[in-house]
């Protein structure tokens, strides 16, 4: 197989705007590119999505005809326990449930102290800090810096608040083993650090992801860095100019597109500029297009 794409000289990023059906562009956009290659062509691409579902509802389209073999169709959340994927060095995963359960019995002896909240809400308490622990551990943040927060001045419920947080500080330091995204995070820097010795040469593409979790902004580094490797981003406006995403900052986090204009910024794209994977317009372009003029901040709908 010759490959899917040319070279070029930065990452390697596609969109599709707001309003298409996005796993048959998706294969459109893999028909186009592999027209006239062999059958045996489509069993070498690799296509990570972002949930299971997304890969039920990509395998149903590709059932649906013509015949042929079919990619290798995988799911982001899954590739800490992939072991064809991920090289021996991954730390053993912990027991969600066990870390639940020890999570809640922490939460319950300090609600059983302080009265700060009903003993029966520990278990929706501990599912919080689980989700806490999840993401920092994803954007690789020390839990201990917690303990750096200074609430001296403040309002007696922050006090309480950093008693609270101080559970997931003090159950991160003596646990070892990782879930969540801390134990995906770890995996995708051990696939992406063996790509960058050995670069895979066969179309690996992320599909469907907007980038908000820091494993996937960094396993789609990765990939838009390989020499057959694609991101094909979804619902990316096609209408916004390029003035008005450079004013998509920080105090734009509101905008809908503001999550791709932060995630051009780490990976090195200008959203305006994405080149479309595919052709098709939207069903109805002109009522999208009034809807992106909306939404823009306001000096913009005002001129």
């Amino acid at each position: 197989m010759s490959g899917m794409f040319p070279p070029v000289s930065g990452p390697r990023i596609f969109a599709l705007p707001p309003g298409v059906d996005f796993i048959a562009e998706l294969v459109a956009g893999i028909e186009a590119r592999l027209e006239g290659a062999p059958p045996e062509a489509w069993a070498e691409v690799e296509i990570f999505l972002n949930t299971r579902r997304a890969a039920r509802a990509l395998e149903t389209r590709l059932a649906s005809g013509p015949a042929r073999l079919l990619p290798r169709i995988r799911t982001v959340p899954d590739l800490a326990s992939d072991p064809l994927l991920v090289p021996a060095g991954l730390p053993p995963a912990g027991d969600p449930l066990r870390r639940r359960l020890d999570l809640a019995r922490l939460v319950r002896a300090l609600l059983s102290r302080t009265g700060i909240a009903p003993e029966t809400s520990a278990f929706g308490l501990a599912d919080s800090l689980g989700h806490l622990l999840d993401e920092l551990g994803g954007a690789g943040v020390d839990p201990a810096r917690l303990g750096e927060l200074d609430a001296a001045g403040h309002a007696e419920h922050w006090q309480r608040a950093l008693a609270f947080l101080d559970i997931a500080a003090s159950y991160a330091a003596a646990e070892g083993p990782a879930t969540g995204d801390a134990r995906l995070r770890a995996a995708v820097g051990l696939v992406a650090a063996r790509w960058a010795v050995v670069p895979p040469r066969h179309p690996i593409l992320i599909a469907g992801s907007t980038g908000s979790r820091a494993p996937m902004r960094e396993l789609m580094r990765a990939v838009a860095a390989l020499p057959q490797g694609a991101v094909i981003l979804p619902g990316v406006d096609p209408y916004l100019p390029q003035d008005v995403w450079e004013r998509l900052g920080p105090d734009a986090a509101d905008h809908p597109q503001h999550g791709f204009r932060a995630l051009g910024d780490i990976l090195g794209f200008d959203p305006s500029t994405l080149p479309q994977w595919t052709a098709t317009s939207p069903a109805r372009p002109q009522r999208d297009a009034v809807i992106s003029l909306a939404l823009r901040p306001a000096p913009e709908a005002s001129s």
